[in-house]
């Protein structure tokens, strides 16, 4: 096949190629428009004049009748050029898809759509104003039903039980009043139609006849409460602060300015709810409240307070009279151990000092009690001084009972001592006797002194107590002094007779080595100690250390089984005192 053959195929394909899309647009379009052209037929079996019929028939003037009218234009207009515009359209459309220029088809095409686009929101916009008048009507005649017979329920409440009210009705019935002539009008535009204009007052009456409702419902608590609850309240805290003035009650502020205060107070309420200001009612009713109940405090706070200052006064009497008579005792009792007894801490002087004291007292409960007889006195300002007064008697009568037992005590103390004083001269007897029985060359300087001052405080301490009057805590100083001085010599002693007696057994222990020099060198030297100086701890240790050199451990074993021998011998002689008791 030459060149031109295949040529000519391909034009053919071409073509072919070509007029298959013509004819598949073609058949596209076609049924678009078809559909369209449905729309718009299913537009127009709408029943639009029947509606546009029965708008008529509401009898609509003023702005709902220039509504209706701008309804009823648009629809007549789509009626007589819409749908035949829209008609012209699908054939234009149908024609210009016959060629190849598919951008006029489209273009065309589009304009279709939108004019059906168009129909159908033109007929949705009628009928939703032709339902917004409709329902506009129903609501505006079944608001003036509503409306009359609300009005007529409020007007047979304001009437029937304006005593609730007070002061307020003559304003209520004015707010009424303005709303029954908004409610006339307002009937007047829907039964001529003007929707438009009513729907203004009813949004109007819609407010302010709930908030005269609100008010009918608040006015009558805020009414009982200004006239009944605080009026009462008022009376009762009068008839109480008089009765209490009359009885003496003196106050630190003016109650009787307080209570004209209130009363004037709850008429400017009263006027404020006359004015149907009723925020600002119920703002002054908390304030009264709070005033009242403060003043309520206030007397019952004094009517509590003189019953407390009665019996506190009744206490601090009782109270002042048994100090009285415990100091008067405890300054018999005194002149009386004075003459067996020496009193170092001044308790004359403590005793008179007391006795100072509650004439203080006495005089201070005196004018306060003359203060009360003249009723010169806020009672809840009472209250302190006598709290005041009653802790002073209180530190007092402490003060004297433990005066009083330390003098109940004093005798017991006194024997006491004495016994004590027998017990550590048995003590000093006995370390006397131990020393004695040990059989010891001599005794150190040091201890005789410390031994004979030992005595010489016993000697002293016995002088005190036999004394025609005792210095009883001097003499306690003393013995607890001589106590701790005792101990001090039994340890002592103790050391001594333990190592003299270690001492001594060390010293037949070194016979065992007749031949070594350090040995014998040493007992020589504690027999020196031992004998001339009697310093039996120097004597033991020189001779324990050579011992111990040559015999490790001798002096410690030595001294042990000294102390056990001491600690077996106390056992026994213990044992002994035990039955001796027990057959006494």
């Amino acid at each position: 096949m030459n060149q031109i053959g295949h040529i000519v195929i391909g034009l053919i394909v071409v073509s072919a190629a070509i007029y298959l899309i013509i004819f598949i647009s073609q058949r596209l379009t076609a049924r678009k428009v078809a559909k369209l052209k449905q729309e718009k037929n299913e537009l127009m079996e709408i029943p639009m004049r029947d509606r546009i019929v029965e708008g008529r028939q509401l009898s609509l003037t003023g702005q709902s009748l220039q509504q209706f009218e701008i309804l009823e234009r648009k629809y007549e207009q789509l009626e007589k050029h819409g749908f035949d515009d829209i008609e012209e359209q699908a054939n234009q459309v149908l024609y210009d898809s016959q060629g190849i220029n598919f951008v006029k088809a489209a273009q065309s095409l589009k304009q279709l759509q939108q004019q059906v686009r168009d129909a159908k929101t033109t007929i949705d916009i009628v009928n939703q104003g032709l339902d917004d008048l409709k329902q506009l009507d129903t609501a505006h005649k079944q608001a003036v039903k509503d409306l009359e017979s609300e009005y007529q329920n409020l007007r047979k409440i304001l009437l029937s039980e304006s005593f609730q009210f007070g002061p307020a009705i003559d304003k209520l019935e004015d707010v009424l009043s303005s709303l029954e002539d908004d409610f006339a009008e307002f009937a007047r535009l829907t039964e001529r139609g003007d929707h438009a204009a009513a729907a203004d007052i009813y949004e109007s009456l819609g407010m302010e006849t709930t908030q005269l409702e609100q008010r009918i419902d608040q006015i009558p608590d805020l009414f009982e409460t200004l006239d009944t609850t605080i009026h009462e309240q008022l009376i009762e805290l009068n008839a109480t602060y008089n009765r209490l003035n009359d009885d003496g009650f003196k106050f630190d502020r003016d109650i009787a300015a307080e209570l004209d205060g209130l009363e004037q107070e709850r008429q400017e309420a009263l006027q404020a709810l006359a004015d149907l200001t009723l925020k600002k009612v119920s703002e002054q009713i908390d304030v009264l409240r709070e005033k009242i109940e403060n003043l309520y405090a206030t007397l019952e706070t004094e009517m509590h307070a003189s019953q407390t200052v009665a019996q506190n006064s009744q206490e601090l009497t009782e109270g002042l009279r048994q100090n009285k008579l415990l100091n008067h005792d405890l300054n018999i009792e005194l002149d009386r151990l004075t003459q067996d007894y020496i009193f170092a801490k001044d308790e004359d002087g403590q005793v008179r000092s007391w006795h100072l004291q509650l004439s203080n007292v006495e005089r201070g409960l005196n004018d306060l009690h003359d203060a009360i007889e003249q009723n010169a006195v806020v009672f809840s300002q009472v209250i302190e001084p006598q709290d005041e007064m009653r802790e002073e008697l209180v530190r007092i009568e402490t003060e004297q009972q433990d005066l009083w037992q330390e003098f109940a005590e004093l005798p017991v103390r006194h024997q006491h001592l004495k016994s004590r004083l027998i017990y550590l001269k048995n003590k000093m007897r006995q370390i006397q006797r131990r020393v004695e029985r040990q059989g010891l060359s001599g005794l150190s300087a040091k201890y005789q002194s410390d031994f004979y001052t030992v005595s010489d405080e016993l000697g002293r301490s016995e002088q005190q107590l036999d004394a025609p009057r005792v210095n009883v805590d001097d003499v306690e100083r003393q013995l607890a002094i001589v106590n701790t001085d005792l101990d001090s010599l039994n340890e002592d002693t103790e050391q001594m007779l333990e190592a003299a007696a270690v001492t001594e057994r060390l010293v037949r222990k070194a016979q065992n080595y007749p031949d070594d020099p350090q040995i014998v060198e040493a007992t020589q030297q504690a027999r020196y100690y031992y004998e001339n100086e009697f310093d039996y701890n120097q004597a033991m240790t020189i001779l324990g250390d050579a011992l111990d050199a040559v015999e490790p451990g001798i002096q410690e074993r030595t001294t042990q089984t000294y102390r056990q021998e001491q600690t077996a011998l106390q056992e026994e002689f213990a044992e002994k005192d035990l039955k001796g008791q027990s057959s006494f």
